[in-house]
């Protein structure tokens, strides 16, 4: 059996939506959108709502969505969210029972203690949070296992790791060191932290960067909003929609130029489409700014192979607007925009990385060789030599030459990590 609602943002009713008994919208109604507030992923196909709302829930690939979902006491991801009013912390779409008289203020996580429902060893002992009827986590996306959280009235972000090393969680933390030396103003500052019955030694926590002022636009949103033309470049693309929304998109590139370096000096390889993206205003819908850097555990091959030779170093694959590193890094206009002069040294990643006591010797000297050498590989960019040619060696290696793949690159949306 299905119901009506309305969907919402904040107080505003954006269109009347039909849900059935399995969570999902099974058809469009022929009743108008407010287009102007309405989401803007996917507007320019006929099932741009339905895929909206799909999108919206856990995703699948979460690897406590099991126990998770049991816990909640539903059977599907999309009944959790609709169990949960489709509430997220990022931004303020909710849908309303249209026999119901729920206001905005009754029922937003901005302002409402909330459930926490997951990772519960670690907020019910260290963090205050009451209980009410809705989570924020029923639209929480990514596959590593996190919760939202409350710590006087403050809203924090827990995150666990992929394995029993806590790899992504340490890589959190360093890239905010990174970020923190540069005097990089524009980043989501991560913690280690310890979690209690898990297999990793730390976990890692943030503050929410969203509020009820400003929300989170994912790149995929601003990508998918209309279709791109041949021509076009994924980032030209993105570059094109901020524009035409009065972005600053200079300034915005130059955030992805900093965000590129980095993410090359730690062989980041997963800056997906909904693994950065832009604040928006929550009353003038201005794109203010590239939001704030998250997201970049996915580094230092996190759960993957390490490179067995220094070649392999700059062919690294990326699941991002670009397909591999080279291509990421050609996209970038200023390359001395990270100061490698500040970066920590090997012997802070080193003592970081021995934090975590199941580690490798053997893996961790392969990381930080991999670290030292990325640096090195971009103090020869910043001279304006080419790794991906035959012009110059590094610290006593060969020559370096990756034979270069022309494809067309269509972007993977993600999952927010």
């Amino acid at each position: 059996m299905s119901e009506l609602y309305y969907l919402m943002r904040k107080n505003d009713k954006v269109t009347v939506v039909r849900i059935d008994e399995m969570g999902q919208i099974n058809r469009s109604l022929a009743h108008s959108v407010r287009y102007d507030i309405a989401p803007l992923a996917n507007r320019y196909k006929d099932t741009w709502l339905k895929e909206w709302w799909v999108d919206r829930a856990i995703p699948s690939s979460r690897n406590n969505i099991r126990k998770l979902l049991l816990d909640a006491g539903v059977e599907s991801r999309s009944i959790f969210l609709t169990k949960n009013l489709g509430l997220s912390l990022t931004d303020y779409y909710w849908i309303k029972p249209m026999d119901s008289d729920l206001k905005w203020e009754d029922v937003n996580l901005f302002d409402n203690a909330f459930e926490n429902d997951t990772m519960d060893g670690f907020t019910r002992d260290s963090f205050d949070a009451k209980e009410l009827s809705y989570s924020p986590n029923s639209s929480l996306q990514g596959d590593i296992e996190k919760t939202w959280a409350i710590r006087k009235g403050e809203r924090y972000l827990i995150k666990g790791n992929n394995s029993f090393l806590s790899s992504e969680s340490i890589n959190e933390a360093l890239a905010s060191e990174i970020h923190k030396r540069q005097g990089y103003d524009n980043y989501t500052h991560y913690e280690l932290v310890k979690i209690k019955g898990k297999s990793y030694d730390y976990g890692c926590v943030c503050k929410a960067f969203t509020s009820q002022k400003y929300e989170l636009i994912p790149a995929w949103d601003i990508y998918s909003y209309k279709k791109k033309s041949s021509s076009e470049s994924v980032l030209q693309h993105i570059l094109n929609v901020c524009e035409s929304f009065g972005m600053d998109v200079e300034s915005f590139k130059r955030d992805l130029d900093y965000e590129i370096m980095v993410d090359f000096i730690l062989s980041g390889y997963d800056r997906h489409l909904n693994n950065f993206g832009v604040i928006r205003d929550a009353d003038t819908l201005e794109l203010i700014r590239m939001a704030p850097i998250y997201d970049s555990g996915g580094a230092l091959f996190a759960n993957k192979p390490m490179p067995m030779k220094l070649k392999d170093l700059l062919d690294l694959k990326t699941n991002s607007f670009a397909g591999n590193e080279e291509k990421l890094v050609k996209l970038v206009d200023d390359y001395a925009v990270v100061d490698l002069d500040k970066l920590p040294p090997v012997s802070f990643v080193k003592k970081l990385y021995e934090k975590d006591s199941q580690i490798e010797e053997k893996r961790l000297a392969s990381i930080l060789f991999a670290y030292e050498k990325k640096i090195d590989i971009c103090k020869n960019i910043q001279k304006g030599k080419d790794p991906w040619r035959k012009q110059y060696s590094v610290s006593g290696d060969s020559e370096l030459s990756v034979k270069e793949e022309e494809f067309d690159y269509e972007p993977a949306k993600g999952s927010v990590n």
